[in-house]
């Protein structure tokens, strides 16, 4: 997996588009700080200053080291400084996407690119999460911007946050509640989050927490001085959870709804909001993709897969009416005080790191927000509620995560693109290096032929199942995948068998019951090619998924999911015999280039009934 361009989720966390690229872009982004003295201390002055509260029409703001040693109207000046200086221009404390999803440590590096220095992850794999966060603490993310977590999510089983393949523990009733919070914290939760969603804001029915436990699970979280966020998804579930004391809502609600009351029980209640008009737009059909892809200051900086990303939209829909609804209720958060977050729900279709954020301002001053109260909701108000104390304005002793942009954000939102200087942690980030390699991307065609490919690469084995357990030669490795998230009934379940192909010592039996009337039933094995569930593997220097298989003589599905294909798969389907035989997929019929592959399916069609499938031998080719 090349680093710069991997995305892990999910929800969806990011990609390599061509097989050189990726390798030259891992190796050059190391390097990707400028080679400045940083002993110096930075002035900036003669400007614009946007402290994360109000506007100093003129100022100078002095990083030394890694923190804010100065800033105001009046600021002794040291007598060795690299000075800037910043007339026409506007330093703000350096953006917070309040809500993401990390799939790798590389999309903070994205993230960080487009001026966003801190993010806030919803859900993500544990082991990604441990491993940034040891970065973090020894000083290795000057790169990237800064990360806290939710970690695991609350969700019962085949619940919303479950359909991802990862194996996550669940929750199903209230005393299992301290016991859930207490594991999340030890495992290095930074807050609780809850699903509270059945589907039916979106037509579709599911499992959910009952109201009961969401209520033990806030209590818990409380006790050990933790806030809690709840992805509530009509506005019914959002005033349920705000009364039984949730401190935010993940999203604003995704139905055609309106209750006069929603704005003062927010208030009330003291809660926060993060409204994701990003995710609802998707969510409504429509997509703002142009409106980013045709900006001057942010379409040189997007790689060709964060532009396919923007023009998707999701596979499930809400309507136009809800977007509409979800707007007005933004209105009534404002009339009564109630705090707003700008956040971003990437890297959900028509979503990417970053950039994303830009267009979530937008969409926040349209919906009725003035500029300055977008900007307060991407720095100070998000770093308060998050108890993120040393950052998110600019202010003595904080940390210089800053952002200096052309023109006045305060007056028109869209200068927050005009982005001139990122710095992090007193660093600047090198904007001119990552705008060259991502130009390199675009310019690329092919890998070159001398370019070393990853050892199981050119083996390309990836499973033979004649081990103890259930392995694979490299990525995330296998897991049950079922159409239970969209309101299936299947279900399936695999072991290890002696014997298998051309005489080998072990396959893979994978059995169950397709039980849906809709055309994506599904159940079977699924294999996560990427470093975790959902996250990209470059595939490049392959063409084709094959393996062997026997069954009942029951047709089956090979489904491939890609970034490119908008996380909906592509299909190819072929008859499982009594005898094996050997069955090759080129990539070229899923319309993918193998760069950017997530997942790959083998398993039941959705022909209904039971099903009994055997493979073996799973190799790229």
């Amino acid at each position: 997996m090349r680093k710069f361009l991997s995305i892990k989720n999910i929800h969806l966390g990011m990609i390599r588009f061509f097989a050189f690229s990726a390798f030259m872009i891992s190796i050059v982004l190391s390097f990707s700080l400028t080679s400045e003295d940083v002993s110096l201390p930075i002035v900036i002055r003669n400007v614009r200053i946007f402290d994360g509260e109000r506007i100093i029409p003129s100022g100078t703001v002095v990083i030394d080291k890694d923190k804010i040693s100065a800033a105001g109207e009046r600021v002794n000046i040291p007598i060795k400084a690299k000075i800037i200086d910043g007339r026409d221009h506007t330093l703000l404390p350096g953006f917070v996407d309040a809500h993401v999803h990390i799939w790798d440590s590389e999309n903070l590096r994205q993230s960080l690119a487009f001026g966003v220095t801190t993010v806030v992850d919803m859900s993500m794999s544990i082991s990604i999460m441990t491993k940034i966060k040891e970065m973090q603490a020894s000083g290795q993310t000057n790169d990237k911007a800064y990360l806290i977590s939710a970690g695991t999510l609350a969700t019962v089983p085949k619940g919303h946050g479950t359909q991802f393949g990862m194996s996550i523990p669940t929750i199903t009733k209230p005393d299992e509640a301290q016991a859930f919070v207490d594991a999340r914290i030890a495992e290095g939760s930074d807050f609780i989050k809850i699903i509270y969603d059945d589907g039916s804001a979106y037509s579709m029915t599911y499992q959910t927490l009952d109201l009961d436990t969401i209520s033990a699970l806030i209590k818990a979280a409380h006790r050990r001085g933790k806030i809690v966020v709840v992805h509530a998804a009509t506005q019914q579930n959002c005033i349920d959870v705000l009364k039984a004391g949730a401190d935010g809502l993940a999203h604003l609600f995704f139905n055609d709804a309106f209750d006069p009351e929603f704005g003062r029980l927010a208030a009330k209640k003291k809660a926060f909001v993060i409204p994701t008009f990003t995710i609802l737009e998707s969510l409504s059909g429509s997509s703002g993709a142009s409106e980013l892809t045709e900006d001057i200051h942010i379409s040189p900086f997007l790689r060709p897969m964060d532009i396919q990303l923007l023009k998707q939209t999701l596979p499930f829909k809400t309507s136009r009416a809800a977007y509409e609804a979800a707007e007005k209720a933004l209105r009534q958060l404002k009339d009564n005080g109630v705090p707003i977050l700008a956040g971003t729900d990437t890297p959900n279709s028509g979503t990417t790191y970053g950039a994303s954020l830009h267009r979530e301002l937008l969409l926040l001053v349209q919906a009725g927000l003035t500029p300055l109260e977008a900007l307060r909701s991407a720095t100070s108000i998000p770093a308060a509620k998050f108890n993120l104390r040393d950052r998110g304005r600019i202010q003595p002793g904080l940390i210089a995560d800053l952002v200096l942009v052309k023109g006045d954000p305060t007056k028109n939102i869209r200068a927050t693109r005009a982005i001139v200087r990122v710095w992090k942690n007193g660093m600047e980030f090198d904007r001119k290096n990552y705008l060259a390699l991502v130009k390199e991307e675009k310019d690329s065609l092919k890998p070159k032929k001398d370019v070393s490919q990853p050892e199981y690469l050119v083996s390309g084995l990836i499973s033979d199942f004649e081990g103890e357990e259930i392995g694979a030669e490299f990525g995330a490795g296998w897991s049950i995948s079922t159409d239970t998230m969209m309101g299936g009934k299947s279900t399936a379940q695999y072991q290890l068998v002696k014997s298998g192909a051309q005489g080998s010592k072990g396959s893979l039996l994978i059995t169950g019951n397709i039980d849906s009337e809709s055309k994506i039933a599904w159940g079977g094995a699924m294999f996560s090619p990427g470093p975790g569930i959902m996250s990209p593997a470059d595939l490049f220097s392959k063409s084709a998924i094959s393996f062997w298989a026997k069954g009942d003589g029951k047709k089956y599905v090979v489904m491939l999911y890609a970034i490119s294909l908008g996380y909906r798969p592509a299909i190819q389907a072929f008859v499982a015999g009594k005898e094996w035989e050997e069955y090759v997929f080129p990539f070229e019929q899923f319309n993918v280039k193998g760069n950017d592959i997530m997942r790959i399916f083998i398993g039941g069609s959705p022909v209904r009934g039971k099903f009994a499938l055997q493979i073996d031998n799973v190799y790229l080719k």
